[in-house]
Formats: structure tokens, sequence, C-alpha cells
């Protein structure tokens, strides 16, 4: 006579201990709680760094802080260019034809035909996003190295346009002599970058973590999944080259009272490799990337013409000035072989230091966590 067995029950995947779950919830909540720490941090430094430099550097004080200015102003441009590259993963080129637009848009504007600056600033966003749909719409149709050489013919169109504009007007370049006094201090020019960086990588933050910005990583990850997924494409493409265009007008914008004068070069190829430089070494799909990538690139030339030229060592003298741009180039190579993700990766360097962080703050969780998985 058979007997039958009774069914074994459907094995359930065990939960994990009470304990683990409390140490990664104190790691997340220690982990947001230092980075906002370290925002807050990093505002109160910049909003202080004018005085800082007036007691460190005196009387060119002002000049150094000009200097300073001018990351700020690359921040925003590599931030634009990591939209459109980083995020959407849309490999373009063009980003410097409208920096040169954003530019030469406020020299003829604010300088020629007196209109105010901030009007000025917001046409040539508002024109630089137009081009955008107008250049963004047939360059939907290529992708990968197509896109990228289409978008780069239109750097070469622009800074042809720019040149036969200046050498038409005889000119060298769009000098801009009506700046009001508030634009021509440094300290106030320098909290006007200050204030328009910090809003836009704010709205940037906020944009990056919508439906928007999921849906440029989700073209990222895989165009055809996304598709799958119902991701309007197109429309997702075409709004990155948009905001892009918007950003690097606006940055160029910038730029031109910056340095109080336009110039063709800032439609060029060289630009363009400033700006894929900065997103590279500082991360793709990264804020922090686009800010650290904007520091290290303008930055660092600073600090190189800081060193003492000609520099004696021993007997030898070198003539550092000479080898700047090698020293340069040297060490964006380090930097990417340190840092292959970009410098934005430095967090998880320090993901080691925040447990034990987390551990000193909370003693309890560790033993916490032993004695439920005992229990």
């Amino acid at each position: 006579m058979l007997t039958s067995q009774p069914a074994s029950a459907p094995s359930i995947p065990a939960e994990p201990p009470p304990g683990d779950a409390r140490q990664g919830a104190l790691a997340l909540r220690a982990g947001r709680h230092a980075n906002k720490a370290l925002i807050v941090v990093a505002l109160v430094l910049l909003i202080a760094l004018p005085a800082l430099f007036d007691q460190i550097f005196g009387f060119s004080g002002g000049f150094q802080l000009h200097r300073i200015s001018l990351i700020g102003i690359f921040a925003l441009a590599a931030f634009a260019q990591n939209i459109l590259t980083g995020y959407a993963a849309q490999p373009s080129l063009g980003n410097a034809a409208f920096f040169g637009l954003g530019g030469y848009l406020l020299a003829w504007l604010a300088g020629d035909l007196g209109q105010p600056y901030w009007l000025a600033i917001l046409v040539a966003m508002l024109a630089s996003a137009l081009i955008g749909v107008i250049v963004g719409g047939p360059a939907l149709r290529v992708s990968g190295a197509y896109l990228a050489i289409a978008t780069l013919g239109l750097v070469l169109i622009a800074g042809s346009l720019f040149d036969l504009w200046d050498t038409t007007a005889g000119r060298q370049s769009y000098g801009i002599n009506t700046l009001p006094d508030l634009l021509q201090d440094d300290h106030s020019l320098y909290y006007l970058v200050l204030i328009i960086t910090v809003g836009v990588f704010a709205i940037g933050a906020t944009l990056v973590r919508s439906r928007v910005g999921r849906a440029w990583v989700a073209l990222r990850d895989s165009e055809a999944a996304a598709l799958a997924f119902g991701v309007n494409v197109t429309y997702y493409k075409l709004l990155a080259f948009i905001v892009s265009a918007a950003l690097t007008g606006l940055a160029g914008a910038l730029y031109a009272i910056w340095a109080q004068t336009a110039s063709s070069s800032m439609s060029s190829v060289d630009q363009t490799i400033v700006f894929l430089a900065m997103i590279v070494v500082g991360g793709l799909g990264s804020l922090l990337g686009s800010a650290l990538g904007a520091l290290f690139v303008g930055f660092l030339p600073l600090l190189l013409g800081q060193v003492p030229s000609p520099l004696l060592v021993g007997g030898l003298s070198i003539q550092v000035s000479t080898l700047t741009t090698g020293i340069y180039g040297l060490l964006l190579l380090l930097a990417l072989i340190f840092f292959p993700a970009g410098l934005a990766s430095i967090r998880e360097r320090f993901g080691p230091l925040r447990s034990l962080a987390m551990r000193l703050a909370h003693p309890g969780a560790r033993s916490g966590a032993r004695s439920g998985g005992a229990a």
C-alpha cells in the first residue's frame, strides 16, 4: 500500500536580520547627512572666499577672485555638456558653437544696442535654445560618431561666421566697453556667477532626479530598452539638446562679461576639447563630476602659472613656462589613470571612512546586528 507524502511547503527566503536592516538604514541616513553637511560647508566657504582672498592676497585679491569666477562659468558649461553627453548619451561636439553665440549676442545687444545685461543674457539663452531645436532635429537622425562629426561641423561654421563678423567690422574681437560698475567689480561679478551657478546646479539636481532625468539615463543605458518601455526617445533627445544649448549660451554670455569681449575662439575645436575634458575628468553623468572637472581643468593652469620660471633645481635652470602644456597634459593623464570613472568616483574611496564614522557614531549598531543575527 502506497502512502502519499505531504507536499513540502515552498521555501520562503529568509528576511535579513533586524540588525542588518537597521545598520543599512543608519548608513543611508549618515550618508545623506554627510552630503548635506559637505554642501553647507562648501557654500559657506564659497561665500566667504572674497573676504579670504582680500586677507591673503591683499591688493591683488580681486584679480585672483576674477580668475576663480571663470571656474564657475566653466562649471555651467561642463554641466550643459554633461546633460547631453553624460546623461542622454549623445556624443555632441557642438556646444562650443552655443558658447560663442551667447558671447556674441551679449556683446551685440548690451554693447552696441544698449540693452540691459539681464535681458541680453536671457536672449542669449533663448536664441541658443532655438538653435538647439533647429540643429537637434536633423541631428537626431544620426548617432554615435556621425553625430559627433555633424555637431563638430556646427562649431566650425559658427567660428567662421563670428570671424567673418569681426573682419567685416574691422576688429579682432568684439569688445564690450559699456559694462556697468557692478559687473566691472570683481567681487560683484564673483557673487553673480556664484548665485547663477548654484541656482542652475540646484535646479539641475532636481531635473536629473525627475522623470526627465530618469528618461535620459534610460536612453544612456539602452535606447532599445527605453523605447520598449514607452520612453519617447525623440522628445527626450531633443529636450537634452535644448537644455544643453540654453545653459551653454548662458555660460557664453557670462564669459563675455567676464572677459569683457567675445571672440571667434569661443567657437573652436580647442574649446570643444576643453568641454569634453571637463566631463571626462570630472565624471560622466554626474553633477559633482561637472563641478570637479571644471575645478580641475580651470584651476590647474592657475596653479601651474604660480610656479616660478625659471625653476632652479641644483645647478639646472628649467623654463617651466615652456613645459606648462606638457605638465597639464600629464596631470590630466594621471587623473584618468587613477580615477577612470572621473574625479566624482572619489566618494567611493571614502566609503570605508564613512562606514567607520557611522560605527563610531552608533556603537550599538554592530552589536545589535550580531544579537539580531544570533536570535
